[in-house]
């Protein structure tokens, strides 16, 4: 860059396109110089999941829900789940909720997910998966429009749909929430538990979420 600019230095003047070449051949020098951190947006996906699942069984931990009276009590215990949007829309998403309002069936309404100390915004979105005129929606649940995820692979899948990660107030991790509370302690992760989130490029991020302890990283 110096030798650049030393062969013009006798000269008393630069001509516009002198000057314009100049500039263009330094930018392309700095260019290849400085290196590119750039992350992609499946990396980011993968960081934004973890960040969830962290906070999840954070509140799982504070939040007990054990009720001597409440049959459903162990429904109520907070759970990411992860879901296919509509056929006419296609992609992924997912909701952090518990099951407080109609713990006897398989229901998730807004008022019953966890609101994003970050955003202030409900981690939740229907299978419609718009955020249009739903300004109180995270847009960061939307894994296939906002990050460009294809699919996801969830090891210890126990469900019917693309998988749900559930903790009680230990922090232990289970895939599945059992309609009889006999039977939950099978679902119980007792091996570590691998979430691949894969792109249209084949790009692939993996999240684990350890037997257990249900630490995640």
């Amino acid at each position: 860059m110096h030798f650049i600019l030393y062969l013009y230095m006798d000269k008393k003047s630069f001509s516009l396109i002198e000057l314009i070449f100049i500039i263009l051949l330094i930018s392309i020098i700095i260019s290849n110089i400085i290196p590119k951190n750039k992350v992609s947006k499946i990396n980011l996906a993968k960081k934004q999941i973890i960040t969830h699942l962290k906070y999840t069984r954070y509140i799982a931990m504070l939040d007990n829900k054990y009720n001597y009276n409440d049959i459903y009590w162990y429904k109520k215990q907070w759970n990411m789940k992860f879901l296919n949007c509509s056929n006419k829309v296609n992609g992924i998403y997912y909701v952090i909720y518990s099951n407080t309002i109609k713990p006897s069936k398989w229901y998730i309404s807004k008022n019953e997910t966890l609101i994003d100390p970050f955003t202030n915004n409900y981690i939740y979105s229907t299978s419609k998966c718009k955020q249009d005129n739903l300004y109180d929606k995270s847009k960061y649940v939307l894994l296939s429009n906002y990050y460009g995820v294809t699919s996801i692979k969830i090891s210890c899948n126990n469900t019917s749909s693309l998988g749900q990660i559930y903790f009680d107030n230990n922090g232990s991790a289970y895939s599945y929430i059992d309609n009889n509370y006999d039977y939950i302690e099978q679902y119980k992760i007792k091996n570590n538990c691998i979430i691949t989130l894969i792109d249209k490029y084949n790009k692939r991020e993996n999240i684990t979420i350890e037997a257990n302890t249900g630490y995640v990283y």
